[in-house]
Protein backbone atom coordinates (compact mmCIF):
# COMPACT_ATOMS: atom_id res chain seq x y z
CA UNK A 1 0.00 0.00 0.00
CA UNK A 2 1.31 3.69 -0.68
CA UNK A 3 2.26 5.64 2.52
CA UNK A 4 -0.63 7.54 4.18
CA UNK A 5 -1.11 10.94 3.26
CA UNK A 6 -3.83 13.94 3.98
CA UNK A 7 -5.66 10.91 5.74
CA UNK A 8 -5.88 8.99 2.68
CA UNK A 9 -5.00 5.68 1.11
CA UNK A 10 -5.07 3.87 -2.51
CA UNK A 11 -4.57 -0.19 -2.35
CA UNK A 12 -1.84 -0.86 -5.43
CA UNK A 13 -2.33 -2.96 -7.64
CA UNK A 14 1.25 -4.81 -5.62
CA UNK A 15 -0.81 -5.11 -2.37
CA UNK A 16 -3.76 -7.07 -4.30
CA UNK A 17 -0.80 -8.95 -6.03
CA UNK A 18 0.97 -9.87 -3.16
CA UNK A 19 -2.31 -10.43 -1.20
CA UNK A 20 -3.52 -13.19 -4.04
CA UNK A 21 0.06 -14.73 -4.17
CA UNK A 22 -0.66 -15.18 -0.13
CA UNK A 23 -3.61 -16.69 -0.80
CA UNK A 24 -2.51 -18.98 -3.65
CA UNK A 25 -0.05 -20.56 -1.75
CA UNK A 26 -1.89 -21.86 1.01
CA UNK A 27 -3.20 -25.40 1.14
CA UNK A 28 -7.52 -25.35 0.39
CA UNK A 29 -9.67 -28.17 0.08
CA UNK A 30 -10.07 -30.02 -3.02
CA UNK A 31 -12.66 -28.90 -5.37
CA UNK A 32 -13.01 -31.65 -7.33
CA UNK A 33 -13.02 -35.44 -7.01
CA UNK A 34 -9.61 -35.68 -9.10
CA UNK A 35 -8.01 -33.02 -6.66
CA UNK A 36 -9.36 -35.14 -4.21
CA UNK A 37 -7.88 -38.62 -4.80
CA UNK A 38 -4.66 -36.92 -6.08
CA UNK A 39 -4.53 -35.14 -2.63
CA UNK A 40 -2.08 -36.40 0.61
CA UNK A 41 -5.38 -36.89 2.57
CA UNK A 42 -7.15 -39.15 -0.23
CA UNK A 43 -7.80 -41.74 1.97
CA UNK A 44 -9.73 -39.20 4.25
CA UNK A 45 -11.68 -38.04 1.75
CA UNK A 46 -12.49 -41.26 0.29
CA UNK A 47 -13.50 -42.72 3.80
CA UNK A 48 -16.04 -39.05 3.95
CA UNK A 49 -17.22 -40.23 0.60
CA UNK A 50 -17.94 -43.76 1.92
CA UNK A 51 -19.50 -42.46 4.85
CA UNK A 52 -21.85 -39.81 2.81
CA UNK A 53 -22.75 -42.85 0.61
CA UNK A 54 -23.89 -45.10 3.94
CA UNK A 55 -25.70 -42.33 4.94
CA UNK A 56 -27.47 -41.27 2.08
CA UNK A 57 -28.78 -44.84 1.23
CA UNK A 58 -30.20 -45.95 4.53
CA UNK A 59 -32.12 -43.04 4.33
CA UNK A 60 -33.83 -44.26 1.11
CA UNK A 61 -32.73 -40.67 -0.61
CA UNK A 62 -33.77 -41.12 -4.35
CA UNK A 63 -33.86 -44.31 -6.12
CA UNK A 64 -31.82 -45.27 -9.31
CA UNK A 65 -33.70 -44.67 -12.36
CA UNK A 66 -32.32 -47.54 -15.32
CA UNK A 67 -30.66 -46.83 -18.44
CA UNK A 68 -34.28 -46.86 -20.70
CA UNK A 69 -36.49 -44.40 -18.50
CA UNK A 70 -33.70 -42.08 -18.30
CA UNK A 71 -33.50 -41.20 -22.15
CA UNK A 72 -37.74 -41.07 -21.83
CA UNK A 73 -37.50 -38.33 -19.75
CA UNK A 74 -38.93 -35.06 -20.48
CA UNK A 75 -36.78 -33.20 -18.01
CA UNK A 76 -32.83 -33.06 -17.81
CA UNK A 77 -31.47 -34.31 -14.90
CA UNK A 78 -29.88 -31.93 -12.72
CA UNK A 79 -26.33 -32.25 -12.23
CA UNK A 80 -24.41 -32.46 -8.72
CA UNK A 81 -21.16 -32.81 -7.19
CA UNK A 82 -18.86 -34.00 -4.02
CA UNK A 83 -18.19 -30.96 -1.72
CA UNK A 84 -15.14 -31.42 0.42
CA UNK A 85 -14.57 -29.58 3.36
CA UNK A 86 -12.14 -29.82 6.43
CA UNK A 87 -13.69 -29.40 9.67
CA UNK A 88 -11.38 -27.79 12.73
CA UNK A 89 -12.71 -29.44 16.11
CA UNK A 90 -11.75 -26.94 19.30
CA UNK A 91 -9.31 -29.53 20.23
CA UNK A 92 -7.71 -28.38 17.01
CA UNK A 93 -8.18 -32.22 15.58
CA UNK A 94 -9.54 -32.52 11.87
CA UNK A 95 -12.69 -33.88 10.69
CA UNK A 96 -13.01 -34.57 6.39
CA UNK A 97 -17.04 -33.81 5.38
CA UNK A 98 -17.59 -35.15 1.42
CA UNK A 99 -21.07 -34.02 1.31
CA UNK A 100 -23.08 -34.67 -1.63
CA UNK A 101 -24.36 -31.75 -2.91
CA UNK A 102 -27.04 -30.95 -6.13
CA UNK A 103 -26.50 -28.51 -8.33
CA UNK A 104 -29.59 -26.13 -7.65
CA UNK A 105 -28.80 -23.66 -9.72
CA UNK A 106 -29.63 -25.48 -12.73
CA UNK A 107 -32.92 -25.94 -11.25
CA UNK A 108 -36.13 -23.60 -12.28
CA UNK A 109 -36.87 -20.78 -10.16
CA UNK A 110 -39.25 -21.27 -7.54
CA UNK A 111 -41.59 -18.89 -5.99
CA UNK A 112 -41.37 -20.17 -2.03
CA UNK A 113 -37.54 -20.89 -0.90
CA UNK A 114 -37.22 -18.77 2.02
CA UNK A 115 -36.56 -20.62 5.55
CA UNK A 116 -35.35 -18.48 8.30
CA UNK A 117 -31.90 -19.15 10.44
CA UNK A 118 -31.45 -17.66 14.28
CA UNK A 119 -29.68 -14.59 14.67
CA UNK A 120 -25.96 -14.34 16.32
CA UNK A 121 -27.32 -11.80 18.89
CA UNK A 122 -30.02 -13.89 20.51
CA UNK A 123 -27.29 -16.79 20.57
CA UNK A 124 -24.94 -14.31 22.24
CA UNK A 125 -28.32 -13.54 24.55
CA UNK A 126 -29.29 -16.44 25.60
CA UNK A 127 -25.23 -17.69 26.58
CA UNK A 128 -25.32 -14.98 28.95
CA UNK A 129 -28.38 -15.89 30.41
CA UNK A 130 -26.10 -19.30 30.59
CA UNK A 131 -24.20 -17.55 32.68
CA UNK A 132 -26.21 -15.44 34.63
CA UNK A 133 -28.33 -17.64 35.80
CA UNK A 134 -26.10 -21.65 35.50
CA UNK A 135 -28.10 -22.98 33.18
CA UNK A 136 -27.03 -26.45 31.39
CA UNK A 137 -26.60 -25.62 27.17
CA UNK A 138 -25.95 -28.31 25.01
CA UNK A 139 -25.46 -28.45 21.38
CA UNK A 140 -27.14 -31.09 18.91
CA UNK A 141 -26.34 -31.78 15.58
CA UNK A 142 -28.43 -32.96 12.89
CA UNK A 143 -26.31 -35.35 10.54
CA UNK A 144 -28.54 -35.66 7.88
CA UNK A 145 -30.78 -32.48 8.33
CA UNK A 146 -31.53 -31.69 4.99
CA UNK A 147 -32.35 -35.72 4.53
CA UNK A 148 -35.12 -36.22 6.33
CA UNK A 149 -38.20 -34.51 4.77
CA UNK A 150 -39.63 -35.87 1.65
CA UNK A 151 -39.80 -33.37 -1.75
CA UNK A 152 -43.05 -32.40 -2.75
CA UNK A 153 -42.23 -33.10 -6.49
CA UNK A 154 -41.56 -36.12 -7.69
CA UNK A 155 -40.35 -35.01 -11.32
CA UNK A 156 -36.68 -33.82 -9.78
CA UNK A 157 -34.26 -35.89 -11.42
CA UNK A 158 -30.41 -35.79 -10.66
CA UNK A 159 -26.90 -37.23 -12.37
CA UNK A 160 -24.61 -38.73 -9.26
CA UNK A 161 -20.88 -37.17 -9.69
CA UNK A 162 -17.86 -38.68 -10.29
CA UNK A 163 -16.72 -41.26 -7.66
CA UNK A 164 -20.56 -41.94 -7.16
CA UNK A 165 -20.35 -44.88 -5.88
CA UNK A 166 -17.46 -45.66 -8.20
CA UNK A 167 -14.30 -44.25 -9.22
CA UNK A 168 -13.19 -42.41 -12.40
CA UNK A 169 -15.01 -43.09 -15.56
CA UNK A 170 -17.62 -44.95 -14.17
CA UNK A 171 -20.84 -44.38 -15.98
CA UNK A 172 -23.24 -41.91 -15.41
CA UNK A 173 -26.10 -42.90 -12.92
CA UNK A 174 -29.42 -40.82 -13.37
CA UNK A 175 -31.70 -41.09 -9.83
CA UNK A 176 -34.90 -39.53 -9.04
CA UNK A 177 -34.86 -37.61 -5.63
CA UNK A 178 -37.63 -38.89 -3.14
CA UNK A 179 -36.12 -36.08 -0.11
CA UNK A 180 -34.28 -32.87 0.27
CA UNK A 181 -30.83 -33.27 -0.81
CA UNK A 182 -27.60 -30.68 0.08
CA UNK A 183 -27.94 -27.60 -2.79
CA UNK A 184 -31.72 -28.35 -3.46
CA UNK A 185 -33.16 -24.95 -3.60
CA UNK A 186 -36.28 -25.90 -1.45
CA UNK A 187 -34.34 -28.03 1.29
CA UNK A 188 -33.81 -25.28 4.02
CA UNK A 189 -37.92 -24.25 3.70
CA UNK A 190 -38.79 -28.42 3.65
CA UNK A 191 -36.26 -28.72 6.52
CA UNK A 192 -37.61 -26.13 8.40
CA UNK A 193 -40.67 -26.77 8.30
CA UNK A 194 -40.29 -30.54 9.18
CA UNK A 195 -38.71 -30.40 12.42
CA UNK A 196 -40.97 -26.90 12.91
CA UNK A 197 -43.78 -29.13 12.99
CA UNK A 198 -42.24 -31.60 15.30
CA UNK A 199 -40.76 -29.18 17.83
CA UNK A 200 -44.47 -27.59 18.30
CA UNK A 201 -45.85 -31.32 18.99
CA UNK A 202 -43.42 -31.82 21.78
CA UNK A 203 -45.18 -28.68 23.16
CA UNK A 204 -42.75 -25.71 21.87
CA UNK A 205 -43.92 -22.43 20.99
CA UNK A 206 -42.23 -20.29 18.73
CA UNK A 207 -40.69 -16.49 19.98
CA UNK A 208 -42.28 -14.07 18.22
CA UNK A 209 -38.98 -11.89 17.99
CA UNK A 210 -37.42 -14.71 16.14
CA UNK A 211 -39.22 -17.72 14.98
CA UNK A 212 -35.81 -20.05 15.45
CA UNK A 213 -36.40 -19.63 19.14
CA UNK A 214 -38.75 -22.51 20.92
CA UNK A 215 -39.49 -22.21 24.16
CA UNK A 216 -41.42 -24.25 26.41
CA UNK A 217 -43.12 -24.17 30.17
CA UNK A 218 -40.87 -26.05 31.64
CA UNK A 219 -37.98 -23.47 31.32
CA UNK A 220 -36.43 -25.29 28.45
CA UNK A 221 -35.08 -23.36 25.16
CA UNK A 222 -34.04 -24.13 21.82
CA UNK A 223 -32.28 -22.29 19.23
CA UNK A 224 -32.17 -23.55 15.67
CA UNK A 225 -29.88 -22.87 13.39
CA UNK A 226 -30.37 -24.86 10.11
CA UNK A 227 -29.09 -28.52 11.47
CA UNK A 228 -27.20 -26.98 14.74
CA UNK A 229 -29.25 -26.60 17.79
CA UNK A 230 -28.36 -24.98 21.25
CA UNK A 231 -30.51 -26.28 24.02
CA UNK A 232 -30.94 -24.69 27.60
CA UNK A 233 -32.08 -25.31 30.53
CA UNK A 234 -32.13 -24.56 34.00
CA UNK A 235 -30.56 -27.90 36.53
CA UNK A 236 -34.14 -27.95 37.81
CA UNK A 237 -35.47 -29.32 34.40
CA UNK A 238 -32.46 -31.67 33.40
CA UNK A 239 -34.41 -34.57 33.21
CA UNK A 240 -37.58 -33.02 30.55
CA UNK A 241 -33.82 -31.97 28.96
CA UNK A 242 -32.58 -35.56 28.60
CA UNK A 243 -36.06 -36.65 26.92
CA UNK A 244 -36.68 -34.41 24.72
CA UNK A 245 -32.99 -34.95 23.36
CA UNK A 246 -33.86 -38.81 23.33
CA UNK A 247 -36.89 -37.65 21.00
CA UNK A 248 -34.85 -35.35 18.97
CA UNK A 249 -32.88 -38.51 18.96
CA UNK A 250 -35.64 -41.12 17.89
CA UNK A 251 -37.08 -38.59 14.81
CA UNK A 252 -33.65 -37.80 13.62
CA UNK A 253 -30.13 -38.67 12.87
CA UNK A 254 -29.17 -36.34 16.34
CA UNK A 255 -25.46 -36.02 17.38
CA UNK A 256 -25.71 -35.07 21.51
CA UNK A 257 -22.18 -33.12 21.43
CA UNK A 258 -22.52 -32.36 25.24
CA UNK A 259 -21.94 -29.16 26.81
CA UNK A 260 -21.78 -26.88 23.76
CA UNK A 261 -18.03 -25.89 23.52
CA UNK A 262 -18.33 -24.36 19.82
CA UNK A 263 -21.02 -22.83 17.91
CA UNK A 264 -20.57 -22.44 14.65
CA UNK A 265 -17.26 -21.63 14.52
CA UNK A 266 -17.64 -19.73 17.80
CA UNK A 267 -15.80 -20.90 20.58
CA UNK A 268 -17.84 -20.95 24.27
CA UNK A 269 -15.48 -20.86 27.17
CA UNK A 270 -17.06 -21.79 30.26
CA UNK A 271 -15.02 -22.33 33.91
CA UNK A 272 -16.69 -25.08 36.18
CA UNK A 273 -18.69 -23.66 39.23
CA UNK A 274 -18.51 -20.33 37.94
CA UNK A 275 -20.83 -18.05 36.35
CA UNK A 276 -18.13 -16.48 33.64
CA UNK A 277 -18.64 -17.53 30.01
CA UNK A 278 -16.28 -15.93 27.26
CA UNK A 279 -16.38 -16.50 23.28
CA UNK A 280 -13.89 -16.53 21.11
CA UNK A 281 -12.65 -17.72 17.21
CA UNK A 282 -8.80 -18.68 18.03
CA UNK A 283 -9.37 -22.22 15.85
CA UNK A 284 -10.52 -19.69 13.27
CA UNK A 285 -8.34 -16.67 13.22
CA UNK A 286 -5.49 -19.03 13.63
CA UNK A 287 -6.63 -20.58 10.20
CA UNK A 288 -7.05 -17.62 8.42
CA UNK A 289 -4.13 -16.05 9.53
CA UNK A 290 -1.94 -19.50 8.26
CA UNK A 291 -4.18 -19.31 5.05
CA UNK A 292 -2.62 -15.57 4.16
CA UNK A 293 0.80 -16.02 5.85
CA UNK A 294 0.08 -13.76 8.87
CA UNK A 295 0.80 -16.05 11.80
CA UNK A 296 4.27 -14.79 12.64
CA UNK A 297 2.14 -10.66 12.33
CA UNK A 298 2.22 -8.44 15.39
CA UNK A 299 -0.94 -7.68 16.96
CA UNK A 300 -1.87 -3.80 17.37
CA UNK A 301 -4.53 -2.43 19.75
CA UNK A 302 -6.06 0.25 17.09
CA UNK A 303 -5.78 -1.86 13.44
CA UNK A 304 -7.04 1.50 11.79
CA UNK A 305 -6.85 5.31 12.37
CA UNK A 306 -10.09 6.44 12.36
CA UNK A 307 -9.04 9.14 10.17
CA UNK A 308 -8.11 6.87 6.82
CA UNK A 309 -10.09 6.91 4.00
CA UNK A 310 -9.75 4.39 0.98
CA UNK A 311 -10.04 5.09 -2.52
CA UNK A 312 -10.78 2.94 -5.04
CA UNK A 313 -8.05 2.36 -7.04
CA UNK A 314 -8.11 3.56 -10.73
CA UNK A 315 -5.44 2.05 -12.68
CA UNK A 316 -6.51 -1.52 -12.59
CA UNK A 317 -6.07 -3.58 -15.70
CA UNK A 318 -7.69 -7.25 -16.86
CA UNK A 319 -4.43 -8.56 -14.77
CA UNK A 320 -4.76 -6.77 -11.72
CA UNK A 321 -8.39 -7.66 -11.58
CA UNK A 322 -8.15 -10.93 -11.58
CA UNK A 323 -6.33 -10.86 -8.51
CA UNK A 324 -9.17 -8.94 -6.23
CA UNK A 325 -10.90 -12.20 -5.55
CA UNK A 326 -7.79 -12.73 -3.26
CA UNK A 327 -8.50 -9.22 -1.37
CA UNK A 328 -12.18 -9.67 -1.00
CA UNK A 329 -11.38 -13.46 0.57
CA UNK A 330 -9.15 -11.53 3.52
CA UNK A 331 -11.85 -9.38 3.92
CA UNK A 332 -14.28 -11.89 4.15
CA UNK A 333 -13.00 -13.73 6.61
CA UNK A 334 -12.14 -10.72 8.89
CA UNK A 335 -15.92 -9.75 8.30
CA UNK A 336 -17.28 -12.80 10.22
CA UNK A 337 -14.88 -12.79 13.38
CA UNK A 338 -16.14 -9.00 13.59
CA UNK A 339 -19.88 -9.37 13.59
CA UNK A 340 -19.16 -12.95 16.14
CA UNK A 341 -16.57 -11.92 18.39
CA UNK A 342 -14.09 -9.55 17.52
CA UNK A 343 -15.83 -5.78 17.63
CA UNK A 344 -12.97 -4.29 17.94
CA UNK A 345 -11.93 -4.71 14.28
CA UNK A 346 -15.51 -3.82 12.38
CA UNK A 347 -14.43 -0.36 12.03
CA UNK A 348 -11.57 -1.80 10.13
CA UNK A 349 -13.57 -4.69 8.28
CA UNK A 350 -16.57 -1.78 7.69
CA UNK A 351 -13.78 0.60 5.71
CA UNK A 352 -12.15 -2.11 3.72
CA UNK A 353 -15.42 -3.61 2.80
Amino acid sequence: MNRITRGQVKISTNALIIMAKALASTTSDPFTYVEAMDSPQHEHWKGAMEEECTLILLNNTFTTVNSREARQLRVKPTGSKSVYKTKHNPDGTIRYKARLVIKGYEQPDLRETYAPVGKRTTSRYLISMVGKHGWNIDHLDGVTAFLNPEIDNDDIYMTLPEGWPEGPNAPTIVVRLKKALHGLKQSPQLWYNDINTFLLSLEFTQSQANPNLYLRNDGILMLLYIDDILMLYPKDATKAGIKVKARLSENYKMTNLGPACQFLGIEIHRKENSTSISLGQKAFITTILKRFNMQNAHDVSTPMHSNVKLDLAEDLGEKELQHIKGYQAIVGSLMYAALATRPNISFAVAVLC
